[in-house]
């Protein structure tokens, strides 16, 4: 239970890292109620401890793309909530070269102050550029989100 908190605090000092450097900086708000928040950074920038505990690999030539989903809580307060989606996202470069990216859901935490997060993995060159694709589906309702972002990765 100890190290289980331990690695979610660390998380989310990483996610707060993460935000204050910019690297998270991008969300959707839906007419729906959920706050999608997306953003692609190096697996370079990650703490050894984190990556290694998501079997993430450093490197510069390793991205990583994260996305979030929460919902605003029914008490109408300003907090949200993690949700569970379907999350499925593609990748192309400027060669029309196709990533299809294998998301796989992280959840930490407990029922109030808990996380889920979906990660991907991918290798990037210098200077590549990528049009992603995401498409988001909160709570699995048949509804779909889609968003569409480019992104230039240096070493």
């Amino acid at each position: 239970m100890c190290v289980k908190t331990i690695w979610y605090s660390t998380l989310t000092g990483l996610v707060l890292w993460l935000i204050s450097l910019g690297v998270i900086a991008n969300e959707l708000k839906t007419d729906d109620g959920y706050i999608i928040h997306y953003n692609v950074f190096s697996s370079e920038i990650l703490p050894a401890e984190v990556a290694h505990s998501y079997k993430i690999v450093r490197s510069k030539n390793q991205a990583v793309l994260n996305v979030v989903v929460r919902k605003n809580k029914d008490d109408k307060s300003a907090q949200t909530e993690a949700v569970v989606a379907k999350v499925t996202a593609q990748a192309v470069n400027l060669a029309e070269q196709l990533k299809t990216l294998d998301l796989r859901k992280i959840e930490e935490g407990e029922a109030d102050s808990k996380a889920i997060y979906y990660i991907a993995t991918f290798k990037v060159t210098n200077e590549e550029t990528f049009n992603f694709t995401v498409k988001v589906d909160p709570e699995n309702k048949g509804k779909e989100h889609e968003i569409k972002f480019s992104q230039q990765f240096f070493d």
